[in-house]
């Protein structure tokens, strides 16, 4: 918590109480954008749906007496119940969102949480998370600096102390620190909830539930021994807290749930479409788990059509199905490309169209196409190491060499950078080495409490 208060500028806020507004400095929003089509399939073209998002964004935005702030919403292609805000003041909302809320209330709800982490600033909180990571990378090049490599066999040194103390910061302090950031949200988010008359009942609450429920089937599946390292509350232990807090505030008659609007705006025929479109992912994976290639092709090919002909997802859907029924490269790369002229660009079909053509061919043809897309989407530092793992695999030393140096200076992608330059044969070395260094730390410690206690060896 005083963490979060320190990097916000604002102590935390009780329900129903919303903090001074404060100033920062913006992060770029074209880059922000073409940040997020790089990551996982990019984002989904839904004019009209993001259209009526915004006009509630503008609302919350309204309601905090900020509505000249920047940002917009954007829907991505991500099928779990999730979204995200960023530096720049956009809002991403995954599809799961989408196809789960059944109220306009919820959908605020969400929108109103990820409003808040912006209205907090944040963001600012979470870049401090690279710090560790960033000291890491700095330890790394003043050792090759002064002519000291990291080790390269199983003995610990100061190089591995500075790693052992970034796993323990990012694994245990500050999950424990974002947790009480997300709560700060959900206080915020329920204020401006409140604000603007909604149900808290039908928004917040449901919302939660919701995300309750896949957390418990989650956990019944795949127990953890250890919830530290999670960066939400669970969301059930959310929910009880925060209506709690609301229960006294909510007023008389209650809000009734607004599901017309809602309902309306998915209605929109080119919406509707995408919407039935992402619905058959379930069926072709299902034709497929059967041994029915020829329906999951047909399914497929209907899922990259009309509204979603170039879609991310969709065609890498589409390109995957081809695989299993024997397509040959050329025509799997022939569905990626779709996405090429798309107006939304998703970098994960294109980086697979890139390396599906032939190795002969890596040098010049797919390597002269793979960095133009990189430059259509503004050189975005998240896409370093694919480019990285691609210049490998291609031989292209030079080019590996200089994107590899810098993207070593950024903190965020630097050990992904260091990951994507490993051939299998070091990535097998360095993971011996590491168990090796794990066993051999665990006996120093316990060495240490044994010398501390004064116990026999």
């Amino acid at each position: 918590a005083l963490l979060s208060a320190a990097a916000s500028g604002a102590d935390p806020a009780a329900v129903g109480i919303l903090p001074p507004a404060l100033t920062r400095t913006w992060a770029d929003l074209s880059a922000d954008v073409n940040d997020n089509r790089v990551y996982g399939n990019g984002l989904v073209l839904m004019p009209h749906l993001q259209a009526y998002l915004n006009g509630l964004l503008g609302a919350l935005k309204t309601a905090a007496g900020v509505p000249d702030w920047p940002g917009q919403v954007y829907i991505t292609a991500d099928t779990t119940l999730n979204a995200h805000s960023s530096a720049a003041g956009n809002i991403y909302l995954n599809m799961g969102v989408i196809r789960s809320a059944q109220t306009e209330d919820e959908v605020v709800a969400v929108l109103a949480h990820e409003f808040a982490h912006v209205y907090l600033n944040h963001q600012a909180a979470y870049d401090a998370h690279g710090v560790a990571e960033a000291a890491r990378t700095l330890g790394q090049l003043t050792m090759l600096a002064t002519g000291r490599l990291p080790s390269g066999g199983a003995t610990w040194t100061g190089f591995d102390s500075v790693g052992a103390a970034n796993s323990l910061t990012h694994a245990s302090i500050l999950p424990r620190w974002q947790r009480s950031v997300e709560e700060e949200a959900d206080r915020v988010g329920a204020t401006l909830l409140l604000k603007l008359n909604y149900s808290y009942a039908a928004g917040f609450k449901t919302f939660l539930e919701r995300l309750a429920t896949i957390e418990q089937r989650e956990a019944a599946s795949a127990p953890s021994v250890d919830g530290s390292a999670a960066t939400h509350a669970d969301a059930a232990t959310r929910e009880a807290s925060l209506t709690a807090q609301v229960l006294p505030l909510l007023p008389r008659p209650r809000p009734q749930p607004r599901s017309a609007p809602w309902h309306a705006a998915l209605a929109d025929p080119q919406t509707a479409e995408v919407l039935a479109h992402y619905a058959l992912t379930l069926r072709i994976d299902e034709a497929l788990r059967r041994g029915q290639p020829r329906l999951a092709l047909e399914l497929a090919q209907q899922a990259s059509s009309g509204a979603t002909l170039g879609d991310g997802s969709m065609v890498l859907q589409l390109q995957e199905v081809m695989r299993r029924t024997g397509f040959s490269a050329d025509d799997r790369i022939g569905a990626l490309l779709r996405n090429r002229d798309w107006p939304e660009k998703a970098w994960a079909a294109l980086y697979l169209a890139a390396t599906l053509i032939p190795p002969e061919k890596q040098q010049q043809l797919a390597k002269a196409y793979l960095e133009e897309q990189y430059r259509a989407l503004g050189e975005p530092p998240r896409a370093w190491p694919d480019l990285l793992a691609f210049y490998l695999s291609s031989r292209s030393d030079w080019d590996r060499m200089a994107l590899g140096t810098r993207c070593l200076l950024n903190g965020k992608f630097s050990a992904a950078c260091r990951e994507a330059q490993l051939t299998p044969q070091q990535k097998a070395q360095i993971e011996a080495q590491n168990k090796a260094r794990s066993e051999q730390m665990g006996t120093n410690l316990g060495n240490k409490i044994i010398d501390r206690l004064h116990l026999k060896r």
